[in-house]
């Protein structure tokens, strides 16, 4: 949240604006859309699925019909005297010695025309009756299927164990008859076992054609896309719309009741379906729609979408206007949060312009005026710096140090006396040059080999004066020579690496000098005794800072400048792009660099 915060600060006037007026319409009509979205969800939803369980009601009523027929048959061969007595009597005709197929002839008889006015009524399909020493009875030639191949079936174990009353309802099974494997290659079957005291005397299969129970479900079927099933306690499937789907297994069974009637929604295919069950009456089965969801919310989505398009095309337009507005009243805040960066990067010539009489326009208008005032002052500001500067060298040039020179004149002065060679000579002409140009105000700057020969002669001076050897090593590129630089700005750094550098010993300054890119580097570097990175840490902190101005050494020197003066005179002319660097280590020397930017501030 704190991130989000601070991007949504660095963000300009007008985007904020934007953004939260989009907030203040945009949330309301989402948390208005969802809500209604909710509510029609679950609308549609009971919709859809009061659709489908009333469609499985009516399935349940033809289903139960077949059932019912299987059912009908089944009792009537149990429980008709008739039949009972056909049936018992089978038991008994190997004592008439009759032969077999008479007895079979016979029986047959018997069984049709008692059960003739039954069959023709009711559905099921094919009835077979395995009857005692070996008799059968079938509607169905046995060239089709011989009926004594049920006694090898691993389900008929199940039949001699039930009661005298149970009916095993043995599901969906292959078709026995050879003639309907192709086109109806499923048969749904019930089993009993006909008890007398205990002792069977009977077997009865009756089968109806799964395709019965299927094509209900077509017709049934409200869309090509819903699949309906009915399916056993196991969960597998005994019929379907689909004929490769039959005698696999569903694996909703769990999202299913048992007792009554349910609905979930389930990922099915990869698809989410809406599934709804209807227990049967009959054996444990059950009645099972799976509606795809996207088509149960059908109209849900077409309202969305329609009210999505709406919103859509509101919102555009009410965005174009907000835009439109947004840039027209917030222009002059751009145009002048765009003047106050240019200011900022150190374009004060840059004017917004603005007019009028709004608040904003009065703020560009006075904006403008500031800058006015602010650029000339600046001006003023730069001229009375000059003025300044060259005021301050005048009168450092003129700050001639009386006991400096007392101390020169008079060790030439005795030098002549007791010697009175012509080393003396050339001495008091350093002495002379180097004041021609300390008294010398006409120029500010002169070129760099104009310093280095002050230094020069300077040199000469100190070695005389201090008797033990100082040497200069130049090293300076012959497009360095000609370029002008500030008068003096080198001779208090060479006497600062005599007096506290060499400390009353000789030794070697090395000056270097070329060009950088677009700075002329500078390298004053002696053999002294350097300095502990403490007293480097003290200079750096205490000389080389503007709030330290005053605190200059306090040494006799030619014109009394230190290292702070040269520093804040140089950073003065050639401003931030001016760099000073000093470095050293205690018994190895220490090195002053400069970076002199060609082109000096004014």
């Amino acid at each position: 949240m704190k991130g989000f915060t601070q991007r949504l600060k660095s963000l300009s006037l007008r985007q904020r604006l934007i953004i939260s007026a989009l907030l203040c319409v945009i949330l309301p009509s989402l948390i208005t859309y969802m809500v209604s979205t909710y509510y029609t969800k679950d609308t549609l939803e009971e919709r859809a699925v009061k659709q489908s369980q009333d469609t499985l009601r009516l399935l349940d009523l033809n289903i139960s019909n077949y059932l019912e027929d299987l059912m009908y048959v089944s009792n009537y061969i149990h429980f008709d005297d008739k039949m009972n007595s056909i049936l018992k009597e089978s038991r008994f005709y190997d004592k008439k010695n009759l032969p077999s197929n008479k007895i079979s002839a016979l029986q047959h008889i018997n069984i049709s025309r008692n059960l003739e006015g039954i069959t023709n009524l009711f559905a099921p399909s094919y009835i077979t009756i395995l009857m005692q020493n070996n008799f059968s009875y079938t509607n169905y030639p046995t060239y089709e299927y011989d009926p004594k191949n049920f006694y090898n079936e691993d389900w008929f174990q199940k039949i001699k164990d039930l009661d005298s009353y149970e009916t095993f309802w043995l599901g969906t099974h292959p078709t026995y008859i050879q003639s309907q494997k192709i086109r109806n290659p499923y048969l749904i079957s019930i089993a009993n076992a006909l008890k007398i005291s205990g002792t069977t005397y009977a077997y009865t299969i009756i089968s109806i054609n799964e395709n019965d129970i299927s094509n209900l479900f077509k017709q049934f079927g409200s869309n090509d896309e819903q699949k309906l099933m009915l399916i056993n306690s196991d969960g597998i499937i005994l019929s379907n719309q689909n004929e490769k789907e039959i005698l696999k297994k569903f694996h909703y069974i769990d999202d299913i009741n048992n007792s009554q009637e349910s609905y979930s929604i389930v990922d099915y295919n990869k698809k989410d379906y809406l599934v709804v069950s209807r227990p049967l009456e009959y054996a444990d089965w059950k009645l099972v729609s799976l509606v795809p969801y996207k088509k149960t919310v059908g109209q849900m989505d077409s309202i969305a979408h329609t009210t999505l398009v709406l919103q859509t095309i509101l919102f555009s337009v009410f965005l174009f206007i907000l835009i439109y507005l947004m840039k027209k009243f917030t222009k002059p805040i751009a145009k002048l949060s765009y003047v106050t960066k240019e200011v900022e990067r150190g374009n004060i010539q840059i004017r917004s312009g603005i007019k009028g009489n709004g608040d904003i326009e009065l703020l560009g208008s006075s904006f403008d005026q500031m800058l006015d005032k602010i650029e000339l002052m600046i001006k003023q500001i730069k001229k009375e710096e000059n003025g300044k500067r060259k005021a301050e060298l005048e009168m450092l040039q003129a700050q001639v140090n009386p006991h400096f020179l007392f101390n020169i004149l008079n060790s030439i002065r005795l030098k002549i006396i007791m010697n009175g060679d012509s080393e003396s000579a050339k001495l008091i002409q350093s002495l002379s040059t180097l004041l021609r140009m300390t008294i010398t105000r006409n120029n500010e700057f002169v070129p760099l080999h104009e310093e280095i020969d002050v230094i020069d002669h300077y040199v000469k001076l100190m070695i005389f004066r201090q008797q033990y050897h100082i040497e200069i090593k130049r090293d300076l590129a012959s497009n360095v020579l000609m370029e002008e630089v500030p008068r003096f700005f080198l001779q208090p750094i060479i006497e600062n690496s005599i007096i506290h550098g060499f400390n009353q010993k000789g030794g070697v300054i090395d000056i270097f000098a070329c060009f950088v890119g677009d700075s002329m580097f500078i390298r004053v570097k002696d053999n002294g005794k350097g300095m502990t990175d403490e007293r480097l840490q003290h200079l750096q902190n205490h000389y080389l800072t503007p709030k330290n101005n005053q605190q200059m050494e306090k040494v006799a020197s030619l014109t009394g400048i230190g290292i702070s003066n040269v520093y804040q005179r140089l950073k003065l002319i050639y401003g931030e792009e001016f760099q000073m660097n000093i470095t050293s280590k205690e018994s190895q020397g220490t090195e002053i660099t400069f970076y002199m930017p060609k082109k000096r501030g004014v």
